[in-house]
């Protein structure tokens, strides 16, 4: 099952549509490979779950694509509701 481990943001980087590349591995502890927002929602919407791991936390949770008012795919996470602690807590590269 594949984790999204660490996340590129745009400034102000305080929305999830804000996040412009993530890092992702096969496993918590895997190389990373480099993906747009638009590929994972990609892959998630042909039935590939995909989670985030923050390496030092190990906090997780799911992974869901959203589109946002101008057609722009962008990932948010379904943990708990709040986008602002998941994907934008990730460290960044």
């Amino acid at each position: 099952m594949p984790y999204i481990r660490r996340v590129r943001v745009q400034n102000p980087g305080t929305h999830s549509s804000h996040i412009t590349a993530v890092q992702y591995s096969q496993t918590t502890s895997s190389p990373l490979t480099n993906a747009t927002p638009e590929a994972i929602a990609r892959a998630i919407d042909a039935g590939t779950s995909m989670y985030t791991s923050h390496d030092v936390t190990g906090a997780r949770a799911l992974v869901v694509p959203k589109t946002g008012n101008l057609g722009r795919r962008y990932l948010t996470t379904v943990a708990n509701g709040r986008e602002s602690d998941n994907l934008l807590h990730l460290p960044r590269f």
